[in-house]
């Protein structure tokens, strides 16, 4: 990588694709991306929300105190 210049967007994706691959490691492809981020996925609140991706829920009016996960 060179010192004197910084490195483009187009740069940064070729040489992650070549490190993954040096690593033995796919690449996603758009489809598997979307999905892995979980883009265009909506959730009816945000407690939901919370909870599908692996966080502890809001709290409610008045609670103190450390929050727990839901369990499933």
């Amino acid at each position: 990588q060179r010192r004197d210049r910084k490195i483009g967007t187009v740069e940064q994706i070729e040489q992650l694709v070549r490190i993954s691959r040096e690593f033995g490691r796919d690449v996603a492809n758009a489809k598997e991306a979307r999905e892995i981020y979980k883009i265009g996925t909506f959730y009816d609140s945000a407690n939901e929300t919370l909870a599908e991706n692996g966080f502890a829920p809001n709290r409610k009016p008045g609670q103190v105190g450390f929050t727990q996960h839901a369990r499933r």
